[in-house]
């Protein structure tokens, strides 16, 4: 079974750092169509960990694990002291793997908080898919693209699983990639909407990949 939006557990705070307080595991979004300004002023403040942020996503992996991790339960769960695994079905662009999830139990439920995908020994993407993990240029999964602030010129549009979707890059590392989905016709849409269309777009993964 493929993996379904998870809901922030009773008692947790709404707000972040950006406003936002969505935990997100699946590619469909929930919830309606907003149209925010494009936020304007100095770059994203540099991380901060908080009882609401559990780790970031920079270009050397996810919190303490990255390219030199093996893909091995038991090694992962020695980093993140208190968090549980299991297994989940994800939909990628063109498949739809078995995914290793680091699980979070706070505010009295148990939160997804990474999704991890491995080859062999070796991990291959790493998804952050809850608000409580912050990208390398402050993005949060339920922001817009316009909070995010991701640059245009660095996204395609989706194919297939992920037809509709903007997969861009963040603007603090060029091997983190960002996916936001739309409401409406731009769901399913071939090319990318109008810049007022892109911005309303959510952010649902941030995925980090092995830097080279």
């Amino acid at each position: 079974m493929i993996d379904r939006p998870q809901t922030t557990p009773p008692g947790a705070r709404a707000a972040t750092a950006f406003g936002l307080a969505l935990a997100l595991a699946a590619c469909a979004p929930t919830g309606e169509s907003f149209r925010p300004s494009a936020p304007r002023g100095p770059a994203a403040p540099s991380f901060q960990a908080t009882a609401d942020t559990f780790l970031q996503i920079t270009a050397a992996g996810a919190g303490p694990i990255g390219a030199a991790m093996p893909f091995d339960s038991k090694a992962i769960l020695a980093q993140f002291p208190g968090y549980t695994t299991g297994h989940v079905t994800i939909g990628l662009e063109t498949s739809t793997p078995d995914a290793l999830v680091l699980f979070k139990d706070a505010y009295g439920g148990r939160i997804q908080v990474l999704h991890i995908l491995g080859q062999g020994n070796r991990i291959t993407q790493i998804h952050g898919v809850t608000h409580h993990v912050v990208g390398p240029a402050g993005e949060r999964p339920g922001m817009s693209f316009a909070e995010a602030r991701t640059d245009p010129a660095t996204c395609r549009i989706g194919t297939n699983l992920w037809l509709g979707m903007a997969i861009c890059r963040s603007r603090g590392a060029p091997n983190v990639t960002l996916t936001y989905s739309f409401q409406g016709e731009a769901a399913m849409a071939t090319s990318l909407p109008p810049r007022e269309i892109l911005d309303t777009g959510m952010l649902q993964r941030i995925i980090w990949t092995p830097p080279g």
